[in-house]
């Protein structure tokens, strides 16, 4: 009696064990179908990962870019706020200037007849004994001028000078037959000012004028005729 097992020995004429792809042993590894190896697996993976890095990297750029177009329309409102507030500056600033000029345009406008009072005073005091009233009141109206010319009020020249609508309110005149003193301040009846350069009150004047004859050969003619 045998104890091992053996393969029949095939008989005449019969067909040998056809030999698979896998070897004769079966433990070699069997290629997928289709050609895909594992260095194509890798590639597609691969590519994928490019294909997701760049749809993110073109998120990323237009996020930039929106946040950039945000970032310059807040700069322009920033420069628009800042030159609306530089004018209300200036506007607000201008405004509390003349307010400030109109109050002591209107203190300057009441002392006025008072400055007038005291220069009237001082050309009566003609009499030796009232030398003390006289210098009193000269040094009240000398005091009373440098407070003025703090506030910016200035005396305009007219006795003089050219006639000047703009500063001089004529509300006489003198026939003259000098060419030259035509049209020239001639008297002064109250003096006029300015506040800061601007007119506060005209200069009340007398105006010479071209006469009505002027001698020509040494006889009398009439301008008008």
């Amino acid at each position: 009696m045998k104890d091992e097992m053996t393969c029949p020995e095939p008989g005449p004429g019969a067909a040998a064990p056809e030999t698979t792809g896998a070897g004769t042993t079966g433990d070699e590894p069997v290629p997928a179908k289709g050609g895909a190896g594992p260095e194509q697996a890798e590639a597609m993976d691969a590519a994928g990962e490019i294909v997701n890095l760049t749809e993110e990297i073109n998120s990323l750029r237009a996020e930039v870019e929106n946040k950039t177009a945000a970032l310059a329309e807040l700069q322009q409102r920033y420069l628009r706020l800042q030159a609306d507030f530089d004018n209300y500056r200036k506007r607000t600033r201008r405004e509390q200037e003349e307010l400030t000029r109109m109050a002591a345009a209107r203190l300057i406008t009441s002392l006025l007849p008072v400055l007038d009072n005291l220069e009237r005073a001082l050309a009566a005091v003609t009499d030796n004994k009232a030398e003390g009233l006289a210098t009193g009141v000269e040094m009240t109206l000398r005091q009373l001028k440098e407070i003025l010319e703090q506030e910016g009020l200035t005396p305009i020249a007219a006795l003089g000078q050219p006639f000047n609508p703009e500063l001089h309110e004529a509300v006489a005149r003198e026939e003259t037959e000098n060419p030259e003193q035509a049209n020239m301040v001639v008297a002064e009846f109250r003096r006029g000012y300015t506040l800061k350069g601007k007119l506060l009150r005209p200069a009340m004047v007398k105006v010479a004028v071209a006469g009505a004859t002027v001698k020509e050969n040494g006889q009398e003619v009439d301008k008008d005729e």
